[in-house]
């Protein structure tokens, strides 16, 4: 059985879906559809504003009878596949719904505050005398163990937390003074200490130190040495000033797609298994107006600790705290952060700095920063012989910055190293002094590898081709050594027309037989002939 079966629906007002899409709906689930209300119509979709109004089509279904409901009734029918009834949802129950919560929310005030004072009346009733008089008391037992004798528990005075802890503040500030007091006797007379050994003085030398060292056996401590013996204190050190950060007056850019100016430039290396890291920043001031500055952040790639011993190991603990103590210096080996446009700057030095480290890291510029299939990075990393940091582009769906700018400001080719606009711009290649930027260009790299492999193609290609070619000269040689041809082939067998020739077949010159040179009386060539019989003589066998 159909949903809507024997049902005739309309709709008036605005309802969250057309009228065709409605009437569809329900032509498909097995009801009718009226484009009007008339009699017959069993059920009303009205709007909330179409009820409030008092329309035409509402009057006459209240006359008819009509069921006057709201939208989610026939949603709410179509996805439980059954038609649903119809009361909670007429808009007169809803009106009426809608008016007792909010008398209940104006009541809700009242009936906390009733509560609450009852409550309030029920503990006070409670706890005012102390105890319930509906528990038994009763007497605490003797305790019969030795170490709860009467004897054994000495009689101590009773002190409150309150007059513990003014006591406490009392002797602290009585130690307060006397610190203060030594240490201006400190400041006017060095501590001396009295032994053997011939006097020195300690201006530095620490109360903890002072205290550590004892008179020698056999003499007496001086008074002064008394008088400048420092006590511990118990007082609580005062917490040290928060060291500033560039972030507490400082944020990443933001430019007006809502591209953070805040990237992360890898250099990897495939022969450790790790890579080295750049984070690169724009920076913009929280007051107005704004001011901008361009940080850097170098970590290097983690190498595996060799085995050594602990000299070793003790000598490079101390050349790590003698390079925290001292002013860093940039090293490919150790990370390394600096400004590379100071704090207080205007846009146009910070941005210009911001796109000269990214060029001197990536080999790109800003604007060529989507570099299709890396041609132009890796051909310049070719030309220079480094391998370059590489720059990802964000993720689907995330801000990428503003766009290159059109007429190729700023732009070059995969042919040179030159960009459009590097006079008008200023850059000079590792103007900053930026650690491990001229990396050599391995086949442990990213475009190292690529580069190498290429490489290696093309070697294998000329030598396949030429190991081609050369076979193909040799099977030529050996062909035309089968096929070879006499000599003089193509010159008459017999003589012809001109007369005798003059080689014979073999290249050789004739002999010349001059006329009438045979026997006497006997024609030029009878000493050439010689008689001889057509076939061979008979035999016979007897």
């Amino acid at each position: 059985m159909a949903v809507l079966d024997k049902l005739v629906i309309a709709v008036t007002g605005s309802l969250p879906h057309e009228p065709a899409q409605i009437k569809k709906w329900a032509v498909l689930n097995g009801g009718k559809w009226s484009p009007e209300l008339r009699k017959d119509v069993t059920h009303l979709i009205a709007s909330k504003d179409a009820y409030e109004k008092n329309t035409h089509a509402i009057q006459q279904a209240s006359k008819t009878g009509a069921w006057i409901v709201s939208f989610d009734w026939f949603e709410d029918s179509l996805h439980c596949k059954r038609k649903l009834s119809e009361r909670k949802y007429t808009w007169e129950f809803l009106r009426k719904q809608r008016r007792r919560q909010k008398q209940l929310k104006r009541l809700g005030t009242v009936a906390d505050g009733k509560r609450f004072r009852e409550g309030c009346e029920k503990a006070r009733g409670l706890t005012g005398s102390g105890t319930s008089n509906d528990t038994v008391t009763r007497k605490p037992r003797k305790p019969t163990g030795f170490f709860f004798k009467a004897e054994s528990i000495s009689d101590t005075p009773f002190v409150s937390a309150t007059e513990a802890l003014k006591r406490k503040w009392a002797e602290r500030g009585l130690d307060q003074e006397a610190d203060f007091r030594v240490a201006e006797g400190q400041a006017q007379n060095p501590i001396e200490i009295e032994d053997d050994s011939p006097t020195q003085t300690l201006p530095s030398a620490s109360p903890a130190t002072i205290l550590a060292k004892s008179p020698t056996k056999g003499t007496k401590p001086s008074s002064s040495f008394l008088k400048n013996t420092v006590t511990p204190s118990t007082a609580i050190p005062e917490p040290e000033a928060k060291t500033p950060h560039f972030k507490d007056i400082y944020h990443y850019y933001l430019d007006s797609t809502g591209f953070e100016y805040k990237i992360v430039l890898v250099r990897s290396d495939f022969s450790i298994n790790s890579y080295a890291r750049y984070h690169i920043g724009l920076l913009e001031s929280h007051t107005k107006p704004h001011t901008y500055c361009t940080i850097f952040q170098y970590t290097p790639p983690v190498k595996k600790a060799p085995e050594s011993s602990s000299g070793i190991l003790g000598n490079a603990e101390a050349a790590r705290l003698t390079l925290l103590a001292t002013n860093p210096v940039a090293s490919q080996d150790f990370p390394y952060k600096a400004f590379v446009c100071p704090m207080n700057s205007s846009f146009a030095p910070a941005w210009r700095a911001f796109r000269h480290v990214f060029r001197d890291l990536t080999l790109l510029s800003w604007e060529e920063r989507f570099d299709a299939n890396n041609l132009v990075q890796r051909s310049r990393a070719q030309q220079l012989g480094i391998e370059p940091y590489m720059y990802a582009k964000p993720a689907k769906g995330l801000p990428m910055g503003l766009l290159p700018q059109e007429d190729g400001l700023f732009q070059g080719s995969k042919d040179g190293l030159e960009i459009r606009g590097d006079s008008d711009d200023g850059y000079v290649r590792n103007s900053f002094n930026l650690p491990s930027i001229s990396y050599p260009l391995t086949k442990h790299g990213s475009i190292g590898s690529y580069i190498h492999r290429k490489e290696d193609e093309r070697r294998r290609e000329e030598e396949e081709k030429r190991r081609m070619t050369e076979a193909e000269e040799m099977e030529r040689k050996k062909i035309a050594g089968v096929q070879k041809k006499k000599p003089n082939y193509n010159k008459p067998m017999y003589n012809g027309v001109t007369g005798r020739p003059q080689t014979d077949a073999y290249d050789q010159y004739n002999r010349s037989v001059p006329v009438g040179s045979g026997r006497p009386g006997g024609s030029a060539f009878a000493s050439l002939i010689t008689k001889r019989k057509p076939w061979a003589p008979e035999t016979y066998d007897g």
